[in-house]
């Protein structure tokens, strides 16, 4: 019981350090116009690495450590790193200990609360964007409604997929009438559960949709799946809150782009590839293939009552011969950049008899560029 106690103390401790330093860095971060781009301890305190923003994103070519992997850099990294920004490093003097010990913060300790100030970056990840159509049309009290049930229905997607022990911890940030989503985590098995995340999510929010028809009708809906790099930023806080994650970038850029063009109903795939996963790049074809095995893997999930059969991921496209082909489709935005993407489907048969359909046919294509 003794030890329990003073397990009980250190961690309170240790809360208490951890929201020290934060604030003594939100002085520094200037309301989050300043960013610490590394740090490293010191004999008093920390040694940091800190710039304003804006020129941050103003360095002409970058070294990889300026943006990418944790802010704690080697010895010889934060030298590399202070020389090439051309910065003179700040102390910040210290009453308690940094690399562990019961009286002070662990390194670990010391990057969390670092990384709230931050900016990363990421070279690649899958995201996706929910739009719901006609938003503007209903009264406020629906758009709350339908924002809540779109929450909902991703929230039930993203626990099946953490009961069934996938990685998936999703982040979110909504566009007002809808949500970005993504993985926190980055690697090709999270990118790939992203896209289990996404029929999943269709297959509720439809079964949903059908349920609730003649109660509260549910609006339909139009998405977008993109990958590609992005920045990684968070919300700076004199209190040590939960941090939440905001992301922007290609990726970002590439989904709203796409979701412009998208019709009531449709669900549009980027053609991009991940070469950072091996020596055969990982196509927007591929994802879908490794995810049609996982999602093979939720036969008999209960869906409000009912129990799936089957349910599959597919790029559409014509028939040739005995095979189907995936169909690329050239967009041009409002900006006059062309797109290039496919239309894709999600089908869930269901025990019972009944489907649950996401997506538009390639036969409902028409007007539609195709390549």
């Amino acid at each position: 019981m003794q030890d329990g106690i003073q397990r009980h103390h250190a961690s309170g401790r240790r809360d208490d350090l951890r929201l020290s330093l934060n604030r003594l860095l939100f002085e520094l971060s200037q309301f989050g116009s300043n960013a610490v781009v590394g740090w490293r301890p010191s004999g008093k305190g920390l040694e940091l690495i800190l710039l304003p923003k804006t020129r941050l994103f103003g360095l002409k070519n970058p070294i990889n450590r300026v943006f990418e992997g944790p802010r704690h850099l080697s010895d010889g990294a934060f030298k590399q790193v202070a020389d090439f920004i051309g910065g003179q490093p700040t102390e910040i003097r210290l009453e308690f200990p940094i690399g562990g010990g019961p009286n002070g913060l662990s390194h670990e300790d010391v990057e969390s609360v670092m990384s709230r100030y931050s900016i990363g970056f990421a070279p690649f990840r899958t995201v996706f964007l929910i739009d719901v159509v006609g938003f503007s049309k209903h009264t406020p009290e629906e758009q709350a409604s339908h924002l809540s049930t779109l929450k909902f229905s991703l929230s039930l997607a993203e626990a099946t997929l953490q009961r069934a022990g996938l990685p998936m911890a999703m982040g979110r940030s909504t566009t007002g009438d809808g949500y970005y989503v993504w993985n926190l985590e980055t690697g090709l098995d999270e990118d790939v559960s992203l896209f289990v995340l996404m029929a999943l999510f269709s297959l509720y929010y439809k079964s949903l949709q059908r349920e609730m028809a003649d109660k509260m009708p549910l609006p339909d809906l139009r998405m977008a799946l993109s990958g590609g790099s992005h920045y990684v930023f968070y919300e700076p806080s004199p209190k040590y809150v939960a941090r939440h994650e905001y992301i922007v970038g290609d990726v970002t850029i590439n989904a709203a782009r796409l979701i412009g063009k998208a019709r009531a109903d449709q669900i549009l795939v980027g053609d991009w590839s991940n070469t950072l996963e091996g020596p055969e790049a990982w196509t927007a074809q591929r994802y879908v293939l490794a995810a049609n095995k996982v999602l093979s893997g939720f036969k008999k999930l209960k869906v409000f009552g009912d129990e799936v059969k089957e349910s599959q991921f597919y790029l559409t496209g014509p028939k040739d011969e005995e095979r189907f082909r995936n169909q690329k489709i050239k967009i041009i935005d409002k900006h006059g950049f062309e797109h290039i993407c496919y239309n894709a489907k999600v089908n869930t048969h269901m025990k019972d008899g009944s489907a649950v359909f996401s997506g538009l046919q390639h036969s409902e294509l028409r007007g539609t560029a195709k390549i």
